[in-house]
C-alpha cells in the first residue's frame, strides 16, 4: 500500500512538473518549482544522514537530471509555440 502511494505521489508530481514547463516562457520560474523542491529535499536528507553521496548517487543524480531536462525541453517548446503564435500575428 504504501509503495501504491509513493508511486501516485511521484506520478502526479512529474505530471504537474510538465505541465508547468510548458506555460508561457513569461513564466519560466514555474518549471524550476519542482527541481528546487527536489535539490531542498536532497540537502535536507543529507545533512539528517538519511542519503549519502556514495552509496545513493543514483538515486540523486537520475531524478534531478530528469527534472532540468524536463524544465529545458518544455522551456524550449513555450517558446518555439510563442514564436509561431507571433508569426501568425505578423502574417494576418
Amino acid at each position: 500500500m504504501n509503495t501504491a502511494i509513493t508511486l501516485i505521489i511521484a506520478i502526479v508530481v512529474i505530471i504537474l512538473h510538465v505541465w508547468l514547463c510548458r506555460r508561457s516562457p513569461k513564466f519560466w520560474y514555474l518549471g524550476g518549482i519542482i527541481p528546487l523542491l527536489w535539490i531542498v529535499l536532497l540537502v535536507f536528507l543529507f545533512f539528517n544522514g538519511k542519503i549519502s553521496w556514495g552509496e545513493d548517487w543514483k538515486m540523486i543524480i537520475f531524478p534531478t537530471l530528469i527534472y532540468f531536462l524536463f524544465w529545458i525541453q518544455g522551456h524550449q517548446a513555450a517558446k518555439k509555440k510563442e514564436i509561431e503564435k507571433m508569426k501568425a500575428k505578423d502574417i494576418n
